[in-house]
């Protein structure tokens, strides 16, 4: 005779509810974990973007401030500076110059520019947040805020560059 109850094979409603429970919470963990990992490349690449602004603005500042003969000239509001070069060297847009020149630094809306006397504004850099200059004692202070610089650093990044040929010319001449 057969039986009359079918054995019926497959998981009950609990183990259904707990192997739910346990893949939901792996789930969550694992989008926690993304989340976290797209979190540190965004600020990584920030921070990169913030670095390259404070290292192209150095390089420039230091090759002109430090070849210049003369004191550097900041306007009154501190927001442009005037670097007189003289012929035969760099100037900011990499070429170099048969007459002596004046370089004048300004930020136009987010982009660093250079002038050289009568010529048109070059952009030199983009990205640049705000820009000051200061001067005290032949040393020239730059105050720069790349776009989404991350709080922690504050409103800009620092950085003082001395008038190395202005100094010496100084102190050869006994001023």
């Amino acid at each position: 005779m057969q039986s009359r109850f079918l054995h019926v094979q497959g998981y009950t409603l609990v183990e259904l509810m707990v192997a739910l429970a346990a893949g939901a919470f792996l789930l969550g963990g694992v989008s926690l974990a993304y989340s976290a990992i797209k979190g540190t490349i965004l600020v990584g690449k920030e921070l990169e973007r913030a670095q390259e602004v404070i290292r192209y603005t150095s390089k420039v500042f230091t090759r002109s401030i430090k070849q210049t003969p003369t004191s550097p000239i900041v306007s009154a509001d501190g927001l442009t500076i005037t670097i007189s070069q003289p012929a035969g060297v760099i100037t900011c847009n990499g070429t170099v110059t048969a007459v002596d020149v004046n370089e004048v630094y300004s930020l136009d809306s987010n982009n660093l520019t250079c002038t050289q006397g009568a010529l048109a504004a070059e952009r030199l850099l983009t990205g640049v947040e705000s820009l000051s200059f200061s001067i005290n004692n032949e040393v020239v202070t730059i105050n720069v805020k790349p776009e989404q610089l991350p709080n922690q650093f504050g409103n800009a990044i620092r950085i003082d560059i001395a008038a190395s040929n202005v100094i010496l010319e100084k102190s050869y001449s006994g001023v």
